[in-house]
């Protein structure tokens, strides 16, 4: 099993998409992204999705050389078409332009709010890899994602996949600390963790996939030889889910905008975090109450009460000094999917 440093894999995914045809500062951005997955602790949306990517390339799914771009705007909104260029760098794109508005005065008056949507989004991968980038600059985030080009996830009471794994995140500023982060799948389990799961030769929990014939299963290619998985919580995950896809499907009219695969698109809501109080209030009130949450004590089996994002944030401190351990199968896979594209790593 190959160790990367960040910076090293950085590096070769970069090439690899250049070598796909994307332009330099694109190539960099999904880099950036895939590889700041992975030092989350988040493989599932780390170079593991390169094959994946390239093969949207050439099916003509992921355009490599589009830019997004903005096509309806106000003050405190923009409706972004995505025209199918790499997901990441859509998702950057939109995040940054959600933060700038939020953060913009006009004739000296502040907005603090922005709201944007995505049509035409290509995979973007794990959402608080944007949400987190707003929240280091001070802006509370929240983004949903709804799909339709695969269904993957079975409606509660249902026999039949319907909606995608269509996941949320929440992100806050947190002055004294890494962002506080909800990033989830509406599904029980995310469809990259359980390639993750393949390529390490391992079993998946129980009761989060069907095999194709609507049994239960924990072998993960039962769910690759067309089973699909089951919404987190029973009738909760399957709610959250159906919110994600009206926001991001219907609200924003995504439908309009069809092309070689048919996603609803992103819905995204940015917010100053100085909106309804100074900083050092917000700071104070933020370090007192996540220090009553973390104060609790641990339950049998736990040795600490630990708050959103933080095992990510530890996981990131691990990684930055050990580097990133890549399974041998996910290596092999990236390693062969980088030769279609006349790139040897």
């Amino acid at each position: 099993m190959p160790t990367l440093m960040k910076q090293e894999l950085e590096s070769l995914t970069a090439d690899i998409f250049r070598h796909a045809g994307a332009p330099v500062d694109l190539a960099q951005q999904v880099a950036e992204v895939l590889v700041d997955n992975h030092m989350a602790g988040h493989d599932s949306h780390g170079i593991l999705r390169i094959p994946e990517y390239l093969k949207s390339i050439v099916d003509g799914e992921i355009v490599p050389t589009a830019r997004p771009e903005v096509i309806q705007e106000t003050p405190v909104s923009a409706l972004v078409q995505g025209h199918w260029a790499l997901g990441q760098a859509t998702g950057i794109y939109a995040a940054d332009l959600a933060i700038a508005k939020a953060k913009a005065k006009a004739k000296a008056k502040a907005h603090h709010l922005a709201v944007v949507s995505v049509v035409q989004a290509a995979h973007t991968g794990r959402l608080a890899a944007f949400t987190e980038r707003a929240a280091r600059q001070e802006v509370v985030m929240f983004m949903a994602i709804g799909t339709v080009d695969r269904p993957m996830t079975a409606p509660f009471g249902g026999a039949a996949a319907v909606p995608d794994t269509n996941p949320v995140a929440f992100s806050l500023p947190n002055p004294d600390g890494p962002p506080i982060t909800l990033d989830i799948a509406t599904s029980a389990i995310a469809a990259g963790k359980v390639k993750v799961a393949k390529a390490r030769h391992e079993n998946l929990p129980p009761d989060v996939i069907l095999d194709k014939a609507g049994r239960p299963s924990v072998n993960p290619q039962d769910f690759i030889d067309g089973g699909f998985l089951l919404p987190f919580g029973g009738h909760k995950g399957y709610a959250l889910a159906v919110i994600a896809e009206l926001l991001s499907g219907p609200l924003i009219g995504a439908e309009s905008f069809p092309a070689v695969t048919q996603r609803s698109g992103i819905f995204i809501f940015a917010m100053d975090a100085a909106l309804f109080r100074a900083k050092p209030d917000y700071a104070q009130a933020l370090a007192q109450r996540l220090g009553q949450i973390k104060g609790v004590p641990p339950a049998q089996g736990f040795t600490e009460v630990l708050v959103p994002g933080e095992p990510e944030a530890r996981t990131r401190t691990r990684r930055e000094k050990e580097g990133i351990p890549i399974p041998d199968d996910t290596w092999q896979a990236v390693r062969q999917a980088a030769q279609s594209v006349g790139c040897e790593i």
